[in-house]
This record gives structure tokens, sequence and C-alpha cells, in this order.
């Protein structure tokens, strides 16, 4: 049973921002949104997914990476709720 992938408004804005400047980021996303519809807690080890230290529920405890494209989310039951979406060298500022 796949899990439920719920986009926050500033996920929405991060990847409407991102695809604008950079199109080829839109198929890392699909391919990391992919990912975390199959396997949001890489108990299969296929994807690059590690729970970050240090950061609250409700923060984006869990990143996925493909490239240089990082998604923050967080996990609750069955929804992969998803925080953030931005390059890698801009995911971990505050």
């Amino acid at each position: 049973m796949p899990y439920l992938l719920v986009s926050t408004s500033h996920f929405d804005r991060d990847y409407k921002s991102l695809a604008k400047r950079t199109p080829e980021a839109i198929s890392h996303v699909e391919a990391m949104e992919a990912a975390l519809r199959e396997d949001p807690y890489n108990r299969s080890g296929k994807h690059n997914i590690k729970k970050l230290k240090g950061v609250k529920k409700g923060e984006g405890q869990w990143r996925v990476a493909s490239g240089h494209y990082r998604i923050r989310y967080d996990l609750f039951g069955r929804d992969v709720v998803l925080y953030a979406c931005k390059r890698r060298r801009e995911a971990y500022r505050e």
C-alpha cells in the first residue's frame, strides 16, 4: 500500500520557484516523490534517505536527495508531509 504525499504551501512555493529557475529539477523531484510513495523509511536501502539529527517532528526530520536537490519531510502514520524542496546548498539553512 503506497504512502500518501501531502505537500505544504511552503513546499509548493519552493517547487514552483525551483522548477522555474532550473527545469531539470522537475525530474529529480518526481523521482524523489516516487521513492517516498514507495518507501519513505528507506527500509529497502535503495534511496538516498536519511533521518536528520537534532530536528524535531514538524520541522522536516527526514530528507531525501537526488542530484543537487533535497526534499525535507516528516512521517505521520501513512502520510508523508513535504515541507521543503531546495537545492543542496540552500536545503539546510534556517
